[in-house]
């Protein structure tokens, strides 16, 4: 705090015109005229009082109660120049700050930037690809780089995963079109639909009607050697018949074989394909009709084949035993010969009888 004299005295001092104020530091400027006029003064103040100490006059309330406005508003300047100087030094910092925070934003951003940049060259993917990456890595780039407020954590802001998210979900999302596409163009039951259970039977049909046919002949030419009666004969044809119903189903169980490997041949090269689009990657060619046709093209390849397959998996079976059907005949008609002759006695059907069985025993194993 400052005294209320000195106080009263800097007041005083202020007010008095400039030319008597006095410096203390250089007393030998006073004028004359101040000089006198203050010993005048000091002579009638020692007068007064009969000699002894005269103390300095005391300030009135009115001059205390300004000393100390004066000193307030002094102490008042000194806060705000001190708060001045805080509020400059805090915004100095910020600035600081802030500068370097902008800074290492931008390199931040211009190293996910060029390393992500690099690596979607490195796999053929540039600006405007069919798959949209480059444009959306860049715009989540972007937007993460303008929602950046100074002094947030921009590290995760940039995270090389961003890129990762993105190759992945396009990844997915073009396998997932290959396959939609490949299934589009390909049935799931392609392989049942050409090759269903019927496609076989003009060509069992023909295996069988070949066999039959060939049964029929040697049993005319038995009956024609004498070898069968009629009865025989009817029996063995009737017989031939029943057989021919077994051969069919036979043949069909080799046919079905057939075709259900052929069926699977095709449904594996299917899978090929879908394999291939669910492994597809980028920097690889994928065609999802390209792959349709390849196997279409298989398809019609063991269609042409199919006879040939079938036949071979036949092989030398044989579905009727002739020598087999004409035993089973005369053990259930009897084994007597129809005469060849009529009124030439016992002698013309001893030599009848015996050149039947001559005969038979000539063409035995036949079948």
């Amino acid at each position: 705090m400052i005294a209320p004299h000195i106080a009263k005295w800097a007041l005083q001092r202020d007010k008095q015109p400039s030319e008597l104020r006095v410096d203390a530091g250089n007393a030998g400027d006073i004028p004359n005229n101040a000089r006198k006029k203050r010993k005048v003064k000091e002579r009638v103040l020692e007068t007064k009082g009969g000699g002894g100490y005269v103390p300095p006059p005391q300030p009135s309330p009115m001059e205390q109660a300004q000393a100390r406005e004066w000193e307030a508003a002094q102490e008042f300047d000194r806060e705000e120049r001190r708060a001045q100087a805080d509020r400059e030094r805090i915004a100095n910092e910020k600035a600081a700050s802030d500068a370097a925070w902008q800074s290492g934003r931008g390199t931040a951003y211009n190293a996910a930037l060029g390393a992500g940049t690099n690596r979607l060259r490195g796999m053929g993917i540039e600006s405007g690809d069919p798959y949209g990456v480059y444009n959306e890595f860049t715009g989540r780039l972007n937007s993460a780089n303008a929602s950046l407020t100074p002094g947030a954590d921009y590290s995760s802001a940039f995270t090389p995963t961003i890129l990762d998210e993105i190759l992945g979900s396009a990844r997915t999302g073009q396998r997932n079109k290959y396959r939609t596409a490949f299934n589009s163009d390909l049935s799931p039951y392609y392989a049942e639909e050409q090759f269903g259970s019927t496609r076989d039977d003009p060509i069992l049909e023909s295996i069988l009607n070949q066999q039959y046919g060939d049964a029929v002949s040697d049993l005319d030419a038995a009956r024609g050697r004498g070898q069968a009666t009629q009865a025989v004969y009817d029996r063995a044809l009737r017989d031939l018949g029943t057989s021919r119903s077994t051969a069919n189903s036979t043949l069909q169980g080799v046919g079905q074989g057939v075709l259900s490997g052929i069926v699977g041949d095709i449904g594996t090269r299917r899978q090929r394909a879908l394999d291939t689009a669910a492994e597809w990657d980028f920097g690889t060619d994928y065609d999802p009709r390209m792959e349709a046709q390849r196997v279409r093209d298989y398809a019609t390849q063991r269609g042409t084949t199919l006879e040939g397959d079938i036949r071979g998996a036949v092989g030398d079976r044989q579905f009727f035993d002739i020598n087999s059907i004409l035993g089973n005949a005369r053990a259930r008609v009897g084994t007597q010969t129809t005469p060849t002759t009529t009124g030439q006695g016992a002698l013309a059907n001893t030599f009848q009888d015996q050149a039947q069985q001559d005969d038979s025993k000539t063409n035995e194993g036949i079948f």
